[in-house]
Order: C-alpha cells, then structure tokens, then sequence
C-alpha cells in the first residue's frame, strides 16, 4: 500500500493528466462597421463581455447585403450597419435576420421595421467637409457647388452601392424642394454638378482627402468631426452644414439572417440598443435614436463634442416617410442621368 497521502495523490494525477484545450474565442465578424469612429467602442465592450474578437471588412451596404445571402451556405458575418434606403432592400433578399431587442418600445416606430429585420441606431446629418486651402471659398449651400471655381472638387461615391453617398443625394434632393417619392430634383442636381464639371474622378478616401486629393466631400456629421479631429496636425478641415438644407438620415442595424450563430448577433442587437450602448455611441459623435426619441439622457460633456445645436437650426428636415423612397427607382435615375 502506498504511503503517499491521498491528497498529494490527487495533486500528482491532476497535475500529470494533459489540460483541455484552451477555448477559441468566437470571432464576431461585421461588414462595413469598421473599429474606428462609431463602432470601435462599441463593439469592443460587447466583445469583452461575450469573449469575442472583433473583425470587419469594410464594404457599402449593398455590398454587404449581397454577401449575407452569397456566403448563407458557409455564413461569415453577423451583422452591417447600412442606410435607412437600404434595410428594405436587405428585407427583399431575404438577407434580415427578423428580431426585436429588448429595449424596442424605446425606438420610434418610423425608426424601426415592424417585424424587427432592422432597427435605426442612431441619425447621421449629411454634412460638407471642405478643405480651404484647395478651394477659392468655403462653399456655404449645395447651389455653391454649380460654381466654376468648384470644378474637380466635389468627391461622393457611387450612391447605389454606398449608404453615405445615397444619403448626400437624398439630403441634396430634400434642399432642392424633393422628397422620397420625388427624387428628380437631386438627380438633376447631381447631373448639373457632372455636366459642371464639379464631380471629382479621384477616389474618396481618408487618404486622399489627407493629401488634399478631395478639397470637398459629403460625410455624415459625426464621420467629419472624427475626421477632422484625426487629421488636425496634417490638414484643416472645416465641416459645412448646408444653409439650404439637409436632412436626418437614420442609420441602422441589420444582423445576418444566416450569421453562424444567431444567438449572438440577437445579443449584440440587445446591447446596441441599451442605454450602454446608445450613450456608446455618443460618444463617438452620433446622435443616438433614443436620443432623437427623448428617452435617452446624454451627458453634457458628450453633447460638447457634437456640432452646435445652432449650425442645425432651420436647417435639418425630419423625413420618416422612408417607405416611399424607391431604391429601383433611384438607380434607374441614376444610372440614365448621371452614371458614365
């Protein structure tokens, strides 16, 4: 019989014994929600409490939606964030994972689709970021941009693809007396400004608006305000709230109906729309929806770092009749009048 004590037995077969392996961590992957600006923190307090690591791909909405229902066989990703014009299409595809987070009666209903494929996670104002040194004057108002003087200088993306660039039609449109069911007025805005020569061909970047490639682009206010804080040292940027008008333009959540493992994209919806992660993304400069609704309390100091109130005053229309915007209809327009 051994002499060794049962305790030290236990100890010398346990430590012997091989350890299990380590668990991997779930790797939360998103498309078109990069870790800068709005999402960084955001996602980063919901991985820590769920043991993930984050990795996003950046692409534009559309892009993102047809990739959800490309890759349903062998699915990626968990969610994008996209423009309101965008959600109905990701509905049509069948891309819309159906689900509504726990705190959905705090979310306007024009903010959020009935059966829960998408909710509005907070307002982006489109917003002129201009470059002064590689521009004559500071354009004021979207009829500036007709100017000669502004030639080559306006930057935008392809709006049927880009939620942003979508956006900045749409918010152009809504200055030149149109609305979502009329969207020949910007349309034929943004022909005047091709047929002007305004329109850019360099790419719209952050790098290229750096090097001063881009003397003027057209970005959500919180996106310019994160980039010109960034950018400070090497350029001033100054950020235009058109005196002819823009809009509120919500953006929203659209979680992967067929993401790896549904459970967890249903839990990140939950906590974006949390008082956690809403005053999250106040932070980082966005107006939050629950904000815009009035039931969500932001501290002054976070209400600082956002544009003056001022700057909007007179300026910004409340469009909610999102159902009436057309996204075939805005393509075939686009795609005649102003595309190459």
């Amino acid at each position: 019989m051994s002499r060794w004590p049962v305790a030290t037995l236990v100890l010398a077969l346990v430590a012997a014994a091989p350890l299990p392996p380590a668990r991997a961590q779930e790797t939360f992957a998103t498309y078109g929600m990069p870790k800068e600006a709005v999402w960084g923190p955001v996602i980063e307090a919901f991985c820590k409490r769920q043991g993930c690591t984050h990795v996003d791909t950046d692409m534009g909405s559309g892009e993102a939606i047809t990739k959800f229902v490309a890759e349903r066989g062998k699915p990626v990703a968990y969610a994008t964030e996209a423009g309101m014009t965008f959600a109905r299409v990701a509905v049509e595809r069948g891309a819309a994972l159906a689900y509504r987070p726990a705190a959905w009666d705090k979310i306007p209903d024009w903010a959020k689709d009935p059966d829960g494929h998408w909710f509005a996670v907070y307002a982006g104002v489109p917003t002129m970021l201009v470059n002064p040194a590689r521009v004559k004057a500071v354009p004021t108002r979207w009829s500036d941009l007709l100017k000669p003087e502004y030639q080559k200088t306006l930057g935008i993306k392809d709006p049927r693809t880009s939620g942003t660039a979508l956006a900045t039609v749409l918010a152009a449109n809504a200055a030149m007396g149109g609305t979502l069911a009329n969207l020949a007025p910007g349309v034929q805005y943004f022909r005047k400004l091709k047929e002007a020569g305004t329109l850019s061909p360099v790419r719209v970047s952050d790098s290229n608006i750096q090097k001063g490639e881009i003397p003027v682009t057209v970005k959500y206010d919180h996106e310019n305000l994160v980039l010109r804080d960034a950018l400070q040292k090497e350029v001033r940027l100054e950020i235009v709230v058109p005196a002819d008008g823009t809009m509120y333009t919500p953006s929203v959540l659209i979680l992967n109906r067929y993401a790896p493992k549904p459970e967890l994209a249903k839990a990140f919806a939950d906590f974006v729309a949390s008082d956690e992660g809403q005053l999250l993304i106040a932070r980082a400069y966005p107006r939050p929806i629950r904000y815009i609704a009035g039931n969500l309390a932001v501290p002054a100091d976070v209400k600082a770092r956002w544009l003056p109130d001022d700057q909007y005053a007179g300026r910004i229309r409340n469009v909610s009749d999102w159902d009436r915007f057309s996204m075939p209809e805005f393509v075939r327009l686009w795609t005649t009048e102003v595309a190459p």
